[in-house]
């Protein structure tokens, strides 16, 4: 902010803040207003019944975080409650952030980047294959074969991968003839 370079010349010593941060930590609960749950609850539902098939799905989460958030800048300033500005802040700022992250190279929105479903696409999509691949139990060389059709990411440790999907329920691990043998969860 160009008047705080006026305002404030030097730096504030690093002790300062700190017994600063620690105070707000210790001392400071703000408590939403009607006006700040007003604005914030007036921006997710307008996220909510404007979500159409394919766009990123708007969860309670996002309305937790929107609180978080604005509880945050109010304890920041030190308040015992927050105000409709903190609220009006955070909406903005979520905007901008939906803005930067949906919007590709050349500027153009584009509701398929980031946001939820990421990290589950490769599940998904593992799942899916196993499925369509006509069997119902997969040695450990099938479900390779499987990750290289689908193109699981490099960074993946195939054996996590496995074991996080059979800890999710999505897979079972048996035994056949002392081999480990998968089955699909039918669901």
């Amino acid at each position: 902010l160009p008047w705080v370079i006026e305002f404030q010349k030097q730096p504030l010593p690093l002790q300062q803040v700190k017994d600063y941060i620690a105070y707000a930590r210790e001392y400071c609960r703000p408590k939403m207003t009607p006006a700040a749950t007003s604005v914030l609850q007036r921006y997710f539902m307008k996220l909510r019944h404007g979500n159409r098939k394919g766009d990123v799905p708007i969860t309670t989460r996002q309305l937790e975080a929107l609180i978080r958030l604005s509880q945050a800048r109010a304890k920041a300033c030190l308040r015992p409650c927050v105000l409709k500005e903190d609220a009006e802040d955070v909406v903005e700022l979520m905007i901008e952030c939906n803005k930067q992250v949906h919007t590709d190279g050349s500027g153009n929105i584009d509701k398929g980047r980031g946001g939820a479903g990421g990290k589950n696409k490769p599940k998904r999509a593992f799942l899916a294959a196993m499925r369509d691949s006509g069997s119902s139990e997969f040695a450990y060389p099938d479900l390779l074969r499987i990750s290289e059709r689908v193109n699981l990411p490099m960074g993946i440790n195939f054996k996590d991968f496995l074991e996080n999907l059979r800890e999710d329920g999505a897979v079972m691990k048996g035994f056949c003839d002392g081999r480990p043998i998968w089955t699909i969860h039918s669901s």
